[in-house]
């Protein structure tokens, strides 16, 4: 579909923790990057990807974009093949949802799919969505594939559920409005809850923060939450073998296993025995007496997930992207090891 070295890339958010790896394996693997980013001198941001491009086969190209302002993307696809679209306001809860959740993820879907009409030359676009586009609430016994969707989120019960699954409509009613002679096929990945090796300490804030919180003694006990896991490292790789591969289409749950945070807990005390890191349970009932205390504890997320198991298949992700899933254990000692050398821990 898309071919490395001669095709162009754009590549959304390519500094974020996911974005990151995308860019890696693109490059990796011989690709034309071009990574958009809101902010292309700041070398805090930038320097991991700048390292990236040292021993690639082509250069990285940067250009600005913002997820919110109109056109902003026209520059950035220009002339390119293939768009990956990973840049997210990752927030689950916030003063104004609608205004700092839902509305940069809508809208800036809204505004990279305007630039790629507008450019005429993108053959396949590659939509980031969650499984939180999934589901809102976990029901009991039931396997999510690539068929659920999350009709359940509203602004104050899953501001973030709400905004990826409407990001995702976004992108199907572009394809939807092509019709079967649209020039540009769509395909969409829904990772689960991502670990592994971070860059920089922006990234450690992002998903990986619950491993960060766990070593430094932060989470003295565990909630019972579990949590769907997959590496960042398949997920880059998710991304680049949709936008490679010509037969791939539709939706892709892109989730190894299951754990619940006392698990994860445990697995790192293996890990690094020299750390006190709890594995303890909280019972449910302390759980909602401590988000009345601590305005921090989004109460509407525990009414959703709090004791509630959830399972996913990955059969299309094995099947048609060839994904192959690494051990949670090695994750888990690539992201502690990762922010070792950062001295993050």
């Amino acid at each position: 579909m898309i071919q490395p070295g001669t095709d162009r890339v754009c590549v959304t958010g390519a500094t974020g923790f996911v974005g990151s790896h995308v860019v890696q394996a693109l490059l990796a693997r011989g690709h034309r990057v071009r990574a958009v980013v809101r902010e292309p001198d700041n070398e805090e941001k930038t320097a991991h990807l700048h390292g990236f491009s040292e021993t690639a086969d082509h250069p990285l190209e940067w250009v600005r974009g913002d997820l919110l302002e109109p056109g902003s993307f026209d520059t950035a696809v220009e002339g390119c093949a293939g768009v990956i679209h990973v840049a997210a306001r990752a927030r689950l809860t916030a003063k104004d949802p609608q205004r700092e959740i839902v509305d940069p993820s809508v809208a800036g879907v809204r505004n990279i799919l305007g630039s790629v009409e507008r450019a005429g030359t993108v053959r396949r676009f590659v939509q980031t969505s969650s499984i939180a586009a999934l589901f809102s609430r976990p029901e009991k016994n039931k396997v999510y594939d690539e068929d659920a969707w999350n009709d359940d989120a509203t602004l104050k019960t899953d501001p973030y559920g709400l905004a990826k699954a409407e990001a995702e409509r976004e992108v199907w009613r572009f394809q939807e409005a092509q019709g079967a002679d649209g020039g540009c096929s769509v395909v969409v990945i829904n990772p689960g809850y991502v670990l592994g090796p971070v860059f920089n300490t922006r990234h450690s804030k992002a998903s990986p923060i619950i491993v960060r919180n766990m070593l430094r003694g932060k989470m003295p006990v565990c909630p019972k939450i579990h949590l769907g896991l997959v590496d960042v490292r398949e997920v880059a790789t998710a991304h680049v073998e949709a936008l490679e591969r010509e037969t791939v289409s539709g939706r892709y749950v892109v989730v190894h296993e299951s754990r619940w945070l006392r698990e994860i807990a445990a697995a790192l005390r293996v890990i690094c025995p020299d750390r006190k890191i709890s594995s303890r349970t909280m019972p449910n009932v302390l759980m909602y007496l401590a988000s009345i205390i601590d305005s921090t504890i989004d109460r509407a997320m525990l009414r959703r997930l709090l004791g509630r198991a959830v399972q996913f298949d990955n059969g299309r992700s094995r099947a048609d992207l060839g994904l192959v899933y690494r051990p949670i254990e090695e994750t888990l000692k690539d992201t502690v090891d990762s922010m070792a050398r950062a001295r993050l821990i």
